[in-house]
């Protein structure tokens, strides 16, 4: 029992001492920590730089003009920039900067006041770099270009698109700094992504834009197409000479070559064999050297959206 007691004492007593040692040590670490704090350092902050009250035509080409600044300041002043060493300044480019040609300049050297006011008066400014900032800018232009569609069409078996899917218009205005704007020739919509498509479409894509300050008016259209049921047909279409070689007697096989042609279920009864026409042109070949010709197809239907031989070549022989 005695033994006990003693034993409890003593786990006690070495508790509480290590209680009281763990204070001492905490204090002697806020003490120090305060000593530090209480000392004057130097740190480099990172100042964006940004215009403002620009005049509508302006556009600037650098979207922000960055500086350091090495502030001097005791440690708990520098302590909410441990965690975000930056700052942003905005300057009126009417009344803080200078306008050249092609430049807004801000020379920072002379206006101090302004960077110590957002950082308050307990911090002190020790150097600036650079000294000047220089801001591009161009004037806005405008100009009409092309519109790429680019599109991943899946139809579902035995469905097409009459004729092509279309948008909505085939250009449309850009609006941006001449120098950038001149470097665009076309702008590409984009990917529209369809699977197993049974019906009409009519879907909106956006247009692509990969240049900043870009203004693309209208910046999405609307795509449409009338899908319907697709079959084919076939015709034998008789072959047509032009160009022949004067007084010359030409002999010739096939006479008639079979036409497939492919086209919606609706339009198919429509279809005449006399709205095909397949030539051979002899100003297309040295008929000289060649004893067989390709044939073309050089007139179908609007209706038709496409058509093709099952032979594409005849033989012929040319006789005095």
């Amino acid at each position: 029992m005695k033994k006990n007691f003693i034993t409890y004492s003593l786990k006690k007593l070495k508790n509480r001492n290590l209680k009281r040692f763990s204070l001492f040590l905490f204090i002697a670490f806020f003490f120090l920590i305060l000593t530090k704090l209480s000392q004057t350092y130097n740190q480099e902050i990172t100042l964006r730089v940004e215009l403002s009250n620009l005049d509508d035509e302006v556009v600037i080409l650098d979207d922000t003009t960055r500086a350091k600044v090495v502030i001097n300041a005791k440690g708990f002043n520098l302590l909410p920039y441990f965690f975000n060493a930056s700052k942003s300044l905005k300057i009126d480019a009417q009344k803080d900067a200078q306008k050249t040609a092609k430049n807004f300049i801000y020379i920072l050297r002379n206006n101090r006041y302004q960077i110590k006011k957002i950082f308050g008066n307990s911090i002190e400014i020790s150097e600036v770099k650079p000294d000047t900032i220089f801001y591009n800018y161009d004037l806005l232009a405008s100009k009409k270009v092309p519109v790429k569609f680019i599109s991943e069409i899946d139809y579902a078996l035995g469905y097409d698109v009459i004729d092509k899917v279309k948008l909505e218009f085939d250009s449309v205005k850009i609006v941006g700094s001449k120098k950038q704007i001149d470097t665009i020739q076309f702008l590409n919509t984009e990917v529209l992504e369809l699977k197993g498509v049974n019906s009409d479409i009519s879907e909106i894509v956006k247009l692509k834009n990969d240049v900043e300050a870009l203004d693309i008016i209208p910046n999405q259209l609307e795509v449409k197409g009338n899908v319907r049921r697709f079959t084919e047909g076939q015709f034998s279409i008789p072959v047509e000479l032009i160009n022949k070689p004067a007084e010359k007697t030409i002999n010739y096989f096939p006479k008639d070559v079979d036409l497939i042609f492919y086209v919606d279920i609706e339009s198919f009864k429509n279809v005449k064999k006399e709205d095909f026409k397949v030539v051979c042109d002899f100003n297309r070949f040295n008929y000289q050297e060649q004893r067989s010709l390709e044939l073309q197809i050089t007139k179908k239907p609007a209706l038709v959206k496409s058509a093709r031989l099952l032979q594409n070549k005849i033989e012929f022989i040319i006789s005095e």
